[in-house]
């Protein structure tokens, strides 16, 4: 996963609630290095966040090349809004989409995922000005999609702490 310095996330425990909340992912693997699988599931990250724990059906054909090819990657997503450059309260800038996810790569074994690498990326406008977010999270907030509002609750946290350690 592309991940920007200003939008990657380390905390793990920000991570772990990040799944928690947010735990359908989308598992992919390479069938044969031509083609992909997908499938759509819960998942449940374990109490010491070394596996993802999972179930998938017995007739779904993924899990059928694991043996052979047992790299896995799981995405998590989370809330997400199109921000026009109208928001901004200064000028020149352009369209984006800022949004949250979280990224975990692995093997399978049986139904756990061994969690071997995990990125996280929280794209919420941290590379533009103070002035900027809370012009950008005032309109957000004024929106009716619960996803832009949602987007606005996390912005808005982020300049707490921000706040907090000044």
């Amino acid at each position: 996963m592309y991940t920007p310095q200003d939008f990657k996330i380390d905390d793990p425990e920000l991570i772990r609630l990040f799944i928690e909340e947010n735990s359908f992912g989308i598992l992919v693997s390479s069938r044969d290095g031509s083609e992909v699988d997908d499938t759509h599931l819960p998942l449940v990250l374990s109490d010491d966040g070394n596996y993802l724990l999972g179930h998938i059906a017995k007739a779904n054909k993924h899990w059928r090349n694991w043996e052979t090819n047992p790299c896995v990657k799981v995405i998590f997503h989370g809330p997400h809004s199109y921000v026009s450059p109208t928001y901004y309260a200064s000028e020149f800038n352009v369209p984006t989409w800022n949004y949250t996810a979280v990224s975990i790569s692995g093997s399978i074994v049986f139904f756990r995922i061994r969690v071997q690498k995990t990125e996280a990326k929280f794209k919420l406008n941290q590379n533009k000005s103070l002035e900027d977010q809370k012009a950008v999270i005032k309109i957000l907030f004024e929106s009716e999609s619960t996803f832009d509002r949602e987007i606005a609750r996390i912005m808005s946290g982020n300049l707490d702490e921000v706040g907090d350690q000044n």
